[in-house]
């Protein structure tokens, strides 16, 4: 084994070590789910695509690793594309107008300076900030809401909650707050919704996008385990600081 190959085993093995073994199982489990169910529903190629990414993107993101951002970014791309052959206008301009670019700016905040952790260390947001992005997302929402409704989209109030939470939470990810994993839950409740609707009412070749429903259920499980690890990474960080 030559020096290149060692140190490129070394890094894999440093880059597990930042999981418990019960977060990579959950992960495994959850992306063998989705190849299965893709396979069995004779789903798309970029719905696979999609699914792989997005779990890989919602599970790195719930330990706080830096490197979650460029998966994020990679399944947002091809959700945007998913969304717009499946006629969920919604999903696709948000994710054009909002996500990819709060993404792109999440990535820069989170990969500037001259940090070489491999984690994130979450923020604080004030009360005024609060307020000015809760004012700004509700503007966005209502003029989305009447850019949708011109577009004849279906399950119109659905994507425009889906806007709503779907602001907050990115913004939040962009300034590294644990609160993103709470809103985001939100958002994958009313976006497993707004993909399980047409299946369910049989619309076209929805069957195939059975795995993004799936998908989904996994983001609220992980969002859920996020806030808890974020809380405890933080509440360990003050306690090293007190003890320092």
């Amino acid at each position: 084994m030559n020096i290149k190959t060692s140190k490129l085993l070394e890094k894999v093995k440093n880059f597990f070590k930042l999981f418990h073994w019960t977060e990579i199982l959950y992960l495994s489990i959850g992306l063998i789910s989705v190849v299965v169910l893709s396979i069995i529903a004779k789903s798309s190629a970029l719905t696979i695509f999609f699914s792989i990414f997005a779990i890989i993107y919602v599970g790195t993101l719930a330990v706080g690793l830096k490197i979650s951002i460029v998966f994020g970014i990679i399944q947002a791309i091809f959700y945007i594309i998913q969304s717009f052959l499946s006629r969920n206008y919604g999903e696709a301009i948000l994710n054009v107008a909002i996500v990819l670019p709060l993404l792109l700016a999440s990535l820069y905040s989170w990969l500037k300076g001259s940090s070489k952790q491999s984690k994130v260390e979450s923020n604080k947001i004030s009360i005024s900030e609060w307020l000015c992005l809760f004012i700004v997302a509700i503007c966005l929402t209502i003029a989305l809401f009447f850019v949708l409704n011109a577009l004849n989209t279906p399950n119109l109030l659905i994507a425009c909650l889906s806007a709503f939470f779907t602001i907050i939470g990115n913004y939040l990810l962009m300034r590294k707050s644990i609160f993103m994993f709470l809103f985001f839950t939100c958002l994958n409740i009313i976006a497993l919704l707004l993909w399980l609707l047409p299946i369910i009412n049989g619309q076209g070749q929805s069957f195939g996008n059975i795995p993004i429903v799936i998908v989904f259920a996994v983001f609220i499980l992980s969002n859920l385990f996020g806030f808890i690890n974020w809380k405890r990474e933080e509440k360990s960080r003050k306690r090293m600081q007190k003890e320092n």
